[in-house]
């Protein structure tokens, strides 16, 4: 064995005079191995959160959203006519492309919905057969048949059905059967002066996609209501197109990019481009602040070895006298160093591990009904299991030089003074 090394394994070992350091070495190991730990299971959870919030995101169907850069004249600030759309050519390829599950025309809105007291702002958008089915598999509660209509018979009238998400009929206290009034930003001409657009609606239904923002601002109705509403006849606002995988998104975008004059494509993760990026600067600083932690824990192996060598001045004259050179002297500290130091990191990381598991496993932490799912999400990055230890590892090394380098300029005359 390296004789460095050995006087470094030797130095850790207590004696009754040294009581204060070997605790103050342990308290140290630890700290370091807390702050290792704290930082791993924290960030593995958020990037739990953060998966679990992209796959109820593209549980939505909104893979890819298609809206036009400019207004086209003569529309009414609206779009092209639907036979318009279809005759495009990039339309018309992307509606037969094999990537494509669902292509929804869609003719949206915001709006803002009234249901006695309480008020909300809303986006209602009107969308076709195909895509109202998608809708009606995620519903959670239906109105009755006979909630629907005003009267019984052959003359009997449908109210227009409205489609609301969880999170708004529990803000509104709406169930369905009940009837809300929509009203438009945008006026129409009156009798007397300009009046907003009023419509009114009865909840059809309440879906639930598991994602709250959506299900807090988003109704859907069939396209002819919307039609009505808006007094807009054969326009459409978007297209909403759902892959049948949602992670070529991206690849699919640049496939059709040339061919869509005047229309801007944007994938899920561009519609949601903000949010990601406040989950991954929280993340970034999440991971300083824990940081700090195992900062703090390596000055303690600084203040540690600055009063072993205090304490060691002798044996290190001694060692200087028998031919030793400050590289050794220097390598003991710095080893030393490094034995509690690492071994912290060693700790930290197999117990993050062990928790990261049991959080896995067990799932033995409930969250409140506010989350995505009443579990504690866990996702294993080998990045968090190399990269955390890694740059523990170097301040600890950093830490350890410095005590380090003040033990090797130390002269044998020093230590004997001391005799």
């Amino acid at each position: 064995m390296n004789w460095v090394l050995f006087v470094a394994r030797r130095y850790l070992k207590s004696k009754r005079n040294t009581e204060f350091l070997s605790l103050s070495s342990l308290l140290s190991m630890g700290g370091i191995g807390l702050g290792v730990a704290a930082i791993i299971i924290v960030l593995s959870v958020m990037s739990g959160f953060e998966r679990q919030l992209k796959a109820k995101l593209v549980s939505s169907d909104l893979h890819v959203l298609i809206t036009p850069e400019h207004s086209f004249p003569g529309f009414d600030s609206g779009w092209v006519p639907k036979s318009g759309v279809t005759a495009l050519p990039a339309i018309a390829s992307i509606a037969t492309s094999p990537e494509v599950d669902l292509l929804s025309y869609q003719l949206s809105t915001e709006v803002v919905i009234r249901n006695g007291n309480k008020v909300s702002g809303i986006l209602i958008k009107g969308v076709e057969a195909d895509k109202f089915s998608r809708i009606k598999k995620t519903v959670v509660e239906e109105a009755l048949p006979q909630m629907l209509v005003d009267r019984e018979g052959p003359n009997a009238v449908r109210y227009p059905g409205i489609f609301i998400g969880k999170e708004l009929a529990y803000e509104m206290g709406l169930i369905p059967g009940d009837f809300v009034t929509v009203i438009s930003p945008s006026q129409m001409d009156g009798p007397f002066n300009n009046i907003p657009r009023i419509k009114r609606f009865v909840v059809e239904g309440i879906y639930h996609f598991g994602v709250p923002e959506q299900e807090s601002h988003v109704a859907y109705t069939s396209m002819g209501h919307v039609e009505s509403f808006l007094r807009k006849k054969g326009i459409i606002s978007e297209i909403e197109i759902a892959l049948n995988d949602s992670s070529a998104s991206s690849s699919f975008i640049s496939k059709f990019r040339r061919d869509l004059v005047d229309l801007k494509a944007r994938d899920w993760n561009d519609l949601n481009a903000n949010l990601f990026a406040s989950m991954r600067l929280e993340r970034l600083a999440m991971f300083l602040i824990l940081l700090f932690t195992v900062i703090i824990s390596s000055l303690n192996i600084v203040s540690t070895l600055t009063l072993l060598v205090q304490e060691k001045i002798k044996e290190i004259s001694i060692l200087k006298t028998m031919g030793a050179t400050p590289a050794s002297i220097r390598g003991i500290f710095v080893w030393k160093g490094i034995l509690i130091g690492g071994s912290g990191v060693l700790f930290g990381t197999v117990g993050a591990l062990g928790i990261c598991l049991l959080l896995k496993r067990y799932q033995f932490i409930s969250l409140p009904e506010v989350y995505y799912d009443r579990t504690l999400p866990v996702h294993f990055d080998p990045a968090y299991y190399l990269g955390v230890p890694v740059v523990s590892f170097l301040i600890v090394c950093l830490a350890s030089y410095f005590p380090a380098r003040g033990a090797a300029r130390l002269t044998p005359l020093e230590g004997i003074r001391e005799f």
